[in-house]
């Protein structure tokens, strides 16, 4: 079944909290994630690092004509991630991006609401659902305007970041990764 998301920039965590739990929403836990992608011939996978443990993860965009970026996802837990990175890297895949979140997990309804710190960029609330309606109903209880809704994916929306905010990397001595590392480095000039 296709996953229809979108994403809101936010000031910060605690601004949503009281209104889940208003809700009542149930809170599921917050963890770190590092997303590691790893590509071969034109194709993708997503290692998602939840401590040893994590998913694998391939995704196929289906077109949509709405605000929603609408995706197929295809994945598995395991129980040993950094070794599954390695037995991808041994047939062919290259490394590419790498990035991380901390993520605050709820369930509103049928829908998930995402609380996600990202590196630079600070608080987004991503919300996932079956249906870009139940996007909108989600996003209305939660007093969220879905006219300024992003479909765009964290890579896209820190593509965009850099470019805006190209003075606070002009010194950096390293590629920037959205990373806490990278971003502590870059912040305190520590590159």
């Amino acid at each position: 079944m296709p996953e229809y998301e979108v994403k809101y920039k936010i000031a910060d965590k605690s601004d949503i909290l009281p209104k889940l739990k208003e809700l009542g929403a149930q809170d599921l836990g917050e963890q770190k994630e590092t997303d590691v992608y790893l590509n071969f011939i034109g194709k993708q996978v997503r290692i998602r690092k939840i401590g040893q443990e994590g998913l694998i993860t391939h995704k196929r965009a289906i077109k949509t004509s709405g605000k929603a970026k609408v995706r197929e996802e295809t994945e598995v837990k395991i129980s040993d991630a950094d070794t599954m990175i390695k037995i991808f890297k041994g047939v062919g895949f290259q490394e590419g991006i790498k990035k991380e979140k901390i993520r605050h997990t709820f369930k509103l309804e049928n829908a998930h609401v995402l609380i996600d710190k990202l590196p630079f960029m600070g608080y987004f609330i991503e919300l996932e659902a079956e249906s870009e309606e139940e996007l909108k109903e989600v996003s209305k209880k939660l007093s969220l305007d879905y006219s300024n809704a992003s479909g765009d994916n964290y890579m896209g929306l820190f593509a965009k970041y850099c470019k805006e905010n190209a003075g606070k990397f002009k010194n950096a001595e390293k590629k920037v990764l959205m990373t806490f590392e990278s971003e502590k480095g870059v912040l305190s000039g520590n590159d």
